[in-house]
């Protein structure tokens, strides 16, 4: 039963913003009528949102105990993020989507994977060379840059801010270090296409291959990364157990989610100029909002720290990493299952738009 709510509290969001989208850009709705469609939506969510939180409680406190306000809070805010998620990617993507396109787009997609992967490949080895061939340290720099951070970060939320968290240096270079893959990727992401002019110009490419090379390049120094941390882990006597297996889904639904994004963010970077500015700012309040130097449940009271936790992917990601490497405890499954579609739903809306404009962006570059 706990299953099916929780399902509910993804799908119904999604299927109420699709629709009022639908009905905001293709209906003749008064703004009465557009009202009634969201406060409906926010009742059903809300009362979904109710039920699993009375079922489960938040953290262990049931939902019957909380305050008036606490249950306000924790209602409205869900309630509005839920629906906000789905409805800014139906904003984002094209009004011609169909599911004929997805299956045409869909064969070619795999088509195209299996062809140009060796040179997505090639070219992440080639820019992985080029990066460190005019320097002395050469590849050492992959270890130092990351190991150097995480000492600041150590010294300055360990010491200056006293900082409580077990095993602190390891749990502040595993944020550091997923945070750093996503961050680079998303970055990079929204300039791909007019950095590959020159390749874009002469010779047919899909362009999220471009993507997929720089996020070659990013998860190769995310891995390095990983393997300091298993040195850390050994140094700081860290146990271990076999929720350790985990990080490999993790890693997974990370790739897949940036991939997503970064594959629509690459889109409308073709055409919006200042999105390169814009992405840097949203990042950088995101960072402090995904838990990167700090346990989120620990830090930012409820329920804020429960939605964040819940709604923002990369934040959940990173808590769900800590535990099982560091505590040895297992993490939401289901969680990582649903943000696991809905990447995938990112990667086929991102890929579907960048097939049906792909044309235009030599003309616009």
């Amino acid at each position: 039963m706990l299953i099916v709510l929780d399902v509910l509290m993804f799908i119904v969001p999604a299927l109420f913003s699709i629709t009022i989208h639908d009905y905001l850009r293709h209906g003749e709705l008064s703004l009465r009528r557009k009202l009634i469609f969201f406060s409906i939506y926010l009742l059903l969510i809300n009362a979904i949102t109710l039920a699993v939180s009375y079922m489960r409680g938040v953290r262990e406190l049931n939902f019957s105990d909380m305050t008036l306000s606490y249950r306000l809070k924790y209602l409205g805010l869900g309630g509005v993020l839920g629906f906000l998620v789905p409805f800014i990617v139906c904003l984002l993507t094209e009004d011609i989507i169909t599911i004929g396109g997805f299956i045409r787009y869909g064969k070619r997609f795999i088509r195209d994977i299996k062809r140009y992967m060796p040179y997505a490949v090639w070219a992440a080895k080639a820019d992985l060379g080029a990066e460190v061939a005019s320097s002395y340290l050469n590849w050492l720099w992959w270890l130092i840059e990351p190991f150097c951070m995480m000492i600041i970060y150590t010294v300055i939320f360990g010491y200056v801010f006293k900082a409580k968290e077990q095993y602190f240096p390891v749990f502040i270079f595993t944020g550091i270090t997923m945070w750093g893959f996503f961050s680079r990727s998303i970055n990079g992401s929204v300039n791909t296409v007019r950095n590959g002019k020159d390749i874009i110009t002469k010779v047919y490419m899909p362009k999220y291959i471009l993507l997929l090379s720089k996020m070659f390049v990013n998860g190769f120094k995310m891995m390095v990364s990983f393997g300091v941390i298993a040195v850390m882990m050994l140094a700081f006597r860290v146990p271990v157990s076999w929720n350790l297996m985990w990080m490999v889904p993790i890693l997974l639904v990370l790739f897949l989610f940036t991939f997503g994004v970064g594959c629509i963010m690459m889109h409308y970077g073709v055409y919006v100029n200042d999105l390169g500015y814009i992405t840097g700012i949203v990042l950088q309040m995101m960072m402090y909002l995904s838990g990167v130097f700090y346990s989120i449940s620990k830090r930012i009271p409820e329920p804020f720290g429960e939605v964040i936790e819940k709604f923002n992917p990369v934040a959940f990601l990173i808590s769900a990493m800590r535990s099982s490497i560091l505590y040895c405890e297992t993490p939401g499954i289901m969680v990582i299952a649903v943000w696991g579609l809905i990447s995938l739903v990112l990667i086929a809306l991102g890929v579907f738009t960048i097939y049906s404009n792909e044309n235009a962006y030599v003309k616009v570059i």
